[in-house]
C-alpha cells in the first residue's frame, strides 16, 4: 500500500511542476511568468497574456472576486499552491480553452447563491483547489468539453438546514451539450463531511446532467475519487442524469447515508468501485445500467442507504428500469439489496458473490433473472435458479478487503450468460478486475466475483484513503519516501526531415500527449507518447505549410504550450 500511496503523491507532485519546453527554431517566442498581487492586476495580466504565460497571484486573502479568463493556453495559479484564499462572493468565468486554474482555497464561512467557477471553454484543467466551509449554488460548473477537475477537496459545504432546497446546490455540476459529448473527467478528488438533513435536497457531490439533459450524451468519467460522510448533504453522492457516463475506481468509505445513483439516462456504467461501510448503488428512473467488478462490504448495514436499491416511478414512461445488470460483483456482510418490488424488466445478475449470515434480498421484482451466483446466508426472496449455496472462501487481503483464496469455488467458474457489455470511453469490458489486473478474454475462464485470483501484474486499484486524493498542500508528506522529480522536455525542429524531435527526460515512465494546432486553434495532429528516461521520439510535420504553429504538451494534469515557426 505504501508504494501505491507513493505513486499517488508522485502523480500530484508531477501536476505541480512546470514543464520546461525548449524550442530551437528560428523566431522562437518565449512565454512569460507574471507575478501580481491584486485581483485587478491579475485580470489585467490575463487580458494581456499570450500563449504559454504563467500568471501567479501572490499569497494572501482576496475578497469578492470577479475573474474572467477568455484567453487560451495560459496558467492562472496561486504563487504557492494553497497560499491564496478567495473569500466572499466569487464569480470566476473561464471561456477560453487549454487553460490551467490551480492552487486556490475557498474556506471563508460565507454563503453565496451563484456559481463560484464556471468553465465554458474546452480542454481546461481545474486542479489543486480546496473548498471547506464555503457555500455557493454550485462550486464548479462544467459547460465545455474535455475539462479535467483533479486533486481538489470539497467538504463542510454550508447549506440552509430546512426541508426546502433554498441555499443548496451541487459541488461539481456537469452541463451536457445536446449534440457534442463532453468527455469531462473528475479524478483524484475528495468529498467529505457534508452537513444537512440527508435525503434528496440537491447537495450532491457530483451531478452529471439534470432532468432536462437526461437524453444528452455526456461521457463524463469520475475516477479515483474518495467519498466519506457526505450523506447528510444529499443521499446521492453522485447523481447521473445523462447518458454514457462511467463511475470507476472510486471509494465510498464510512458513508452510510449516500449512494451512487443512476437517476435518469441510459447506457451508464459503474466499474471497479469500493463501497465499504457505505451505501452502494441505486438505479432510479434509468435504463441499460451495467454494474460490474464492484466490491461491497458492510454496505447498507447502518444509515439510510442500501447496498443496492431499485426505485421505479410509474409516472416516468421513459426510464423504467429496463436492462439493469449486476455482473461479477462481490458482497460481504452487506445490508439489503432491494429490488423495488415492481417495474424492472430484462435485468440480469450473473457471476456475483454474496457472503452473509442474514437475509440478502428484499422486495423481489419479476423482471430480474439470476445465473451462476454463489452465496451464503438467506436469499429472502424466491429465486428458483441461478443461486448456488456455497462458501466462497474469501479472506482478508493485504489491501484490507476480502478477496478469493486458492480454495474458492469461484475460481474459473464464471458463466457467459450475460448481455454484451457497454464499452464507453474505451473501457475494456470485464478484461480488468477490480485490482486493475487482466482477466481472461473468455468469459468462461473468469472467476466469479470482482477479482481474478491468479491475475498477474502491477495492482493499480485498491480502496483509496483520504491521503491518496485532494490537494497536495493539505496533507503531510512525513513518513512517505519521496524522490526528486526531474521532468523536462526538449523539442527541436529538423527542417531537413520535417520532423519534430522530442526528447523526454524523467526518472519514471509518463504518458505525454503532444498536439499541434494552427494559430486559429484548429487541431492538426495529436499523438500519445509513453516516454522513459532519455527516450527520443519524432513527430512527422511534413504536411505542414510554412507559418506559425502551437505545440501543446500535456502530462497528467499539467499542460504547457509554445509556438514554433516553419519557413522564413
Amino acid at each position: 500500500m505504501k508504494k501505491f500511496q507513493l505513486q499517488m503523491i508522485k502523480n500530484q507532485c508531477l501536476s505541480l511542476l512546470i514543464l520546461t519546453i525548449i524550442f530551437i527554431v528560428t523566431g522562437n517566442l518565449k512565454a512569460a511568468i507574471i507575478n501580481v498581487s491584486s485581483i485587478s492586476a491579475l485580470q489585467t495580466a490575463i487580458n494581456n497574456s499570450t500563449t504559454g504565460d504563467i500568471i501567479n497571484l501572490g499569497n494572501g486573502h482576496y475578497a469578492n472576486n470577479n475573474i474572467s479568463i477568455s484567453k487560451n493556453n495560459i496558467t492562472v495559479q496561486a504563487a504557492t499552491q494553497g497560499g491564496v484564499f478567495l473569500d466572499g462572493t466569487n464569480s470566476i468565468l473561464i471561456t477560453g480553452s487549454n487553460n490551467i486554474f490551480s492552487g486556490f482555497q475557498f474556506t471563508e464561512n460565507f454563503t453565496m447563491t451563484g456559481v463560484a467557477i464556471t468553465v465554458r471553454g474546452n480542454n481546461n484543467t481545474i486542479t489543486q483547489l480546496n473548498f471547506n466551509g464555503y457555500s455557493a449554488g454550485k462550486f464548479i460548473q462544467l459547460e465545455g468539453t474535455n475539462a479535467v477537475v483533479s486533486y481538489s477537496n470539497f467538504q463542510n459545504k454550508l447549506c440552509v438546514l430546512t426541508t426546502s432546497k433554498s441555499g443548496t446546490g451541487d459541488m461539481v455540476q456537469i452541463i451536457p451539450n445536446e449534440t457534442t459529448p463532453g468527455n469531462n473527467i473528475i479524478r483524484y478528488c475528495s468529498f467529505q463531511h457534508m452537513p444537512g438533513l440527508g435525503g434528496d435536497f440537491g447537495n450532491e457531490c457530483i451531478r452529471i446532467g439534470d432532468g432536462v439533459y437526461s437524453t444528452y450524451i455526456s461521457r463524463t468519467v469520475v475516477e479515483y475519487c474518495y467519498f466519506e460522510d457526505t450523506g447528510l448533504g444529499d443521499s446521492e453522492a453522485i447523481s447521473v442524469k445523462s447518458r454514457e457516463n462511467v463511475l470507476r475506481y472510486n471509494t465510498m468509505k464510512n458513508n452510510p447515508d449516500a449512494m451512487f445513483c443512476f437517476r435518469r439516462g441510459d447506457n451508464n456504467v459503474a466499474y471497479g468501485n469500493f463501497f465499504i461501510n457505505s451505501g452502494g448503488l441505486r438505479a432510479k428512473e434509468s435504463n441499460n445500467i451495467f454494474c460490474y467488478n464492484n466490491y461491497f462490504e458492510k454496505s447498507g448495514v447502518t444509515g439510510s442507504a442500501n447496498a443496492v436499491s431499485y426505485v421505479y416511478y410509474t409516472a416516468n414512461s421513459t426510464y423504467v428500469l429496463d436492462n439493469i445488470n449486476f455482473l461479477h460483483n462481490t458482497f460481504v456482510d452487506c445490508g439489503d439489496i432491494d429490488f423495488g418490488g415492481t417495474g424492472a424488466t430484462n435485468g440480469t445478475w450473473v457471476n456475483n458473490i454474496f457472503k452473509k449470515s442474514g437475509t440478502i434480498f428484499v422486495n423481489p421484482n419479476s423482471g430480474t433473472s439470476f445465473k451462476n451466483n454463489i452465496y451464503t446466508g438467506n436469499l429472502g426472496i424466491n429465486i428458483p435458479s441461478g443461486m448456488t449455496l456455497a462458501d466462497p472462501k474469501l479472506a482478508l487481503n493485504s489491501d484490507g478487503y476480502y478477496g478469493l483464496t486458492s480454495a474458492s469455488p469461484a475460481i474459473g467458474k464464471a458463466s457467459n450468460g450475460y448481455p454484451a457489455m457497454l464499452n464507453l470511453q474505451g473501457i475494456d469490458t470485464l478484461f480488468l478486475d477490480i485490482k486493475g489486473l487482466t482477466r481472461p478474454v473468455s468469459r468462461l475462464l473468469k472467476d466469479i466475483g470482482c477479482e481474478q485470483f491468479n491475475a498477474n501484474g502491477t495492482i493499480t486499484n485498491r480502496p483509496l484513503k483520504l491521503s491518496d486524493v485532494g490537494p497536495i498542500y493539505l496533507k503531510s508528506l512525513a513518513g512517505i519516501e519521496t524522490q526528486k522529480e526531474n521532468l523536462n522536455f526538449n523539442v527541436q525542429v529538423n527542417l531537413a526531415t520535417m520532423k519534430l524531435v522530442f526528447h523526454h527526460f524523467s526518472p519514471h515512465t509518463s504518458k505525454i500527449n503532444l498536439s499541434i494546432y494552427s494559430l486559429s486553434g484548429t487541431l492538426i495532429k495529436t499523438i500519445d507518447i509513453m516516454s522513459t528516461e532519455n527516450q527520443q521520439q519524432t513527430v512527422d510535420i511534413s504536411n505542414l505549410k510554412s507559418g506559425m504553429y502551437l505545440v501543446r504538451l500535456t502530462a497528467l494534469d499539467l499542460s504547457n504550450t509554445a509556438k514554433f515557426i516553419l519557413g522564413n
